[in-house]
C-alpha cells in the first residue's frame, strides 16, 4: 500500500469547514456521524424559487469569522471583503480557518508556499447591472424600454464600480490567500464543478511530492444559491422536485443513492486543508491528521450527434460517466495498489442524483466487485446539499475526522435500496478497522475526481 513512501510523502496538517452543518469542526463531526442534516426550509429572505435549500446561515462575512490573525491582516482582509462575492468570502474564510488550525507559523519561506483553491465560476448580481442598464434604456414607439446596446460603451459602463469585477473572477480566492498570507509559491485554481476540490488537492500533492513546494494551501469554494447560479443548475443539474416546492413534503430532499432518488438540494459552502511534506511537518511539530497517499481526475465526454442528437452539445449518459469514475478509480487503485479490504469508508460523489448516482455505483461495482460489499460507502450529499465546487473540500475534511474518530458516518436520506445500483450505504454510524478512506467527487458533465486518504497514527 504504502507505494509512495520512497517520494516525498504528503501529509494533512490542518482543516476548516464551512457548511450547512455550522462552520466549526466539531459541527461537521458530530453532525455527520448524528445523522444530522443542515438542508432547511426556505425562509423570507431566502431567494425565492426554492423551498428547500442548504445554505451556510452561520456566516455573515464579518472579520472575526475568518479566525484569528495579527491586526494588519484583519485590517487588510476586512477592507477586500468588501470585493469578493460570498462564495470567495467563503473560500478565503475557510483558508485562513485551516492555517490556524494547522498552528502554521509563517517561518517558511514565501516561495515555498502555494495555493491550489477551487470554485465554480462566479458570476455578478443583477443588482450591479441595474444602474447601468437604466443609463442605456430607450423608449420605442410604443413607449416599451428596451437596452439600447450601442450606448452601452458610453452610457453603461461609466455606472459601473471600475473594479467590479474583480469580486467575481474564479482565481481571486486564490489571488487573495496569497497576497494576504504573502505565499509566492505554486497558484492556482480549478474550476471543474462539483470535481474540482480532488483536482485541485491532486495538483497540489504533486507540486509538494516533486519539490516545488514544502506547503500547500488547498481548497474549494461554491454554491448553488446565487439567483443566476441557481438558473444554471436547474439547466444542466437535477434539483429535487421537493426543493422547489413541487410533490410531496419529505425531510430528506436528496436521497443518495436510493431507489426514489430524484435530485440534488442547492446549497453552498467551502472548505480548506493545509499539506505539507512529511519532513517539513515534523521539523515545525505539527499535528498529523492524515496521509495524501493518491490522487487522480479524469473526464469522458459524449456529444449529443453521438447519442442520437443533431448538435454538438455536450450530454450525460449513464455509461460515460460510469467510464470517467471508474478511470478515476482504476488510476487511484493502480496508483496505491489499493484493494477493498485496505478501506475504512468510500465517501461518494453521490447527491441524490438520477444519473451520477447510478454511474458512481456501477463504476465501484465494476473496479471493486463483490469486495464492494464489505466496504462502507457513504456520502454527505443529504447532510449539506449540493455547494457546488465546496462540497468536495467539505466532505475530504468530513473523511479525515471520521478516520481520526475511527468511525463511519451514515448516509443521510437513503432509505430504500436501488437494485439497478447494487449498493448498500451506510444507514448508522459505525467504527471501522481500515486505514484509508477514499473520496470521489464528479460533475454531471463528465469530469471526474478522487483522492486516498490514509489515517495517521502516530
Amino acid at each position: 500500500m504504502d507505494k509512495k513512501a520512497t517520494s516525498r510523502r504528503v501529509v494533512v496538517t490542518g482543516l476548516s469547514a464551512l457548511s450547512a452543518l455550522g462552520v466549526e469542526l466539531d459541527s461537521l463531526s458530530v453532525g455527520t456521524l448524528s445523522c444530522r442534516t443542515g438542508v432547511r426550509s426556505a425562509q423570507a429572505h431566502d431567494i425565492r424559487t426554492l423551498t428547500s435549500l442548504a445554505p451556510v446561515d452561520a456566516f455573515t462575512g464579518k472579520i472575526q469569522e475568518f479566525g484569528e490573525m495579527p491586526d494588519s491582516k484583519r485590517k487588510a482582509i476586512r477592507k477586500g471583503v468588501k470585493l469578493m462575492a460570498r462564495e470567495i468570502q467563503l473560500g478565503v474564510a475557510a483558508a485562513q480557518l485551516a492555517l490556524q488550525h494547522s498552528g502554521y507559523d509563517f517561518s517558511t519561506p514565501s516561495g515555498r508556499v502555494g495555493v491550489a483553491f477551487a470554485s465554480d465560476y462566479i458570476v455578478t448580481t443583477p443588482q450591479e447591472l441595474v444602474d447601468a442598464i437604466k443609463a442605456c434604456r430607450q423608449k420605442d414607439e410604443q413607449g416599451e424600454y428596451y437596452l439600447d446596446f450601442p450606448r452601452w460603451r458610453a452610457d453603461g459602463l461609466t455606472k459601473m464600480t471600475p473594479i467590479w469585477q474583480l469580486k467575481y473572477l474564479t482565481n481571486m480566492s486564490a489571488s487573495h490567500i496569497t497576497i494576504y498570507n504573502e505565499f509566492f509559491g505554486p497558484a492556482f485554481d480549478v474550476t471543474n464543478r462539483e470535481s474540482s476540490f480532488c483536482t485541485a488537492l491532486a495538483e497540489a500533492t504533486s507540486a509538494l511530492r516533486s519539490g516545488r513546494a514544502d506547503v500547500m494551501v488547498v481548497g474549494a469554494t461554491g454554491s448553488k444559491l446565487h439567483p443566476v447560479r441557481l438558473a444554471d443548475a436547474l439547466k444542466y443539474d437535477q434539483i429535487s422536485p421537493n426543493a422547489l416546492g413541487q410533490g410531496e413534503r419529505t425531510d430528506a430532499p436528496a436521497k443518495p443513492y436510493d431507489a426514489m432518488r430524484n435530485g440534488s438540494v442547492p446549497g453552498e459552502g467551502a472548505g480548506a486543508v493545509i499539506l505539507e511534506t512529511y519532513e517539513h511537518a515534523k521539523a515545525r511539530g505539527a499535528k498529523i491528521y492524515a496521509e495524501v497517499v493518491a490522487g487522480a481526475y479524469r473526464a469522458s465526454y459524449r456529444h449529443e450527434r453521438d447519442c442520437g442528437g443533431s448538435n454538438c452539445d455536450l450530454t450525460t449518459s449513464v455509461d460515460s460517466l460510469r467510464e470517467s469514475f471508474e478511470l478515476t478509480l482504476r488510476a487511484i487503485v493502480t496508483d496505491a495498489d489499493l484493494h477493498a479490504s485496505d478501506l475504512a469508508h468510500i465517501n461518494g460523489a453521490s447527491r441524490g442524483e438520477t444519473t451520477l448516482d447510478a454511474a458512481e455505483a456501477l463504476a465501484l461495482r465494476k473496479v471493486f466487485g463483490s469486495d464492494l460489499d464489505s466496504v462502507a460507502l457513504t456520502s454527505l450529499g443529504g447532510h449539506i446539499g449540493n455547494p457546488g465546487a465546496g462540497g468536495g473540500a467539505i466532505a475530504t475534511v468530513a473523511s479525515i475526522l471520521a478516520l481520526q474518530e475511527g468511525a463511519v458516518f451514515p448516509t443521510f436520506g437513503f432509505s430504500t435500496c436501488d437494485p439497478a445500483l447494487g449498493v448498500q450505504p451506510v444507514t448508522q454510524a459505525r467504527a471501522t478497522t481500515g486505514d484509508y478512506a477514499l473520496k470521489l467527487c464528479g460533475n454531471t458533465l463528465g469530469q471526474t475526481s478522487g483522492v486516498l486518504l490514509k489515517r495517521w497514527n502516530a
